[in-house]
């Protein structure tokens, strides 16, 4: 099993590059990431972190994860997210490009889908690492709406997002399915 740490200059390296999106790719992308990462990103850590008698539940987060961040990584190069049925088969077999540099072999390295017992506390804890270093260098907060604070952050996540998308001329709909789960 692989025990790679990523680099720094693996997380968010179009990012780093200087490749940008058109105005309103840029502002739904960073927003839709910003809620992926904060909502369903920080559940799935919650989970792994949690679920330590729960071997088989840790296995399936992780993939979730994956498959997270193949959402994730689409939507920063300006795409419409992938199809939850492709994450998984599309991260492992060309890597990701947006939201951190890494190929399949590394993924299935770094998320403990190359072992049969890839749920260990070493994957998690690797896991984890990755999440946070993420979180770090991505542009802004990353609110945890899973503490009692959160709630407050992601509603001023979700006006700022709103008033970005005013102030660039961009209808704010896109935001409708967030106020919903928020």
């Amino acid at each position: 099993m692989t025990t790679h740490r990523f680099a720094d200059a693996a997380f968010l390296p179009a990012l780093r590059a200087g490749r940008t999106l058109g105005t309103e790719a840029a502002v739904c992308g960073w927003a839709t990431v910003g809620w992926l990462l904060s909502v369903e990103g920080r559940a799935y850590i919650e989970d792994l972190d949690g679920g330590v008698d729960q071997p088989e539940m840790r296995r399936v987060v992780l993939i979730r994860l994956v498959e997270l961040l193949a959402d994730i990584d689409a939507r920063l190069a300006g795409r419409d997210g992938v199809p939850a049925d492709h994450q998984l088969a599309l991260a492992w077999e060309y890597g990701l490009h947006n939201v951190l540099a890494a190929d399949g072999a590394s993924l299935a390295g770094v998320f403990g889908l190359d072992d049969q017992f890839g749920a260990t506390g070493e994957v998690v804890a690797r896991v984890i690492d990755v999440w946070e270093r993420l979180c770090e260098f991505f542009p802004g907060e990353v609110p945890d709406p899973l503490v009692p604070a959160g709630q407050g952050e992601i509603l001023r996540a979700l006006r700022t997002w709103s008033k970005l998308a005013v102030a660039t001329g961009i209808d704010a709909a896109f935001l409708e399915p967030f106020l919903k789960d928020a």
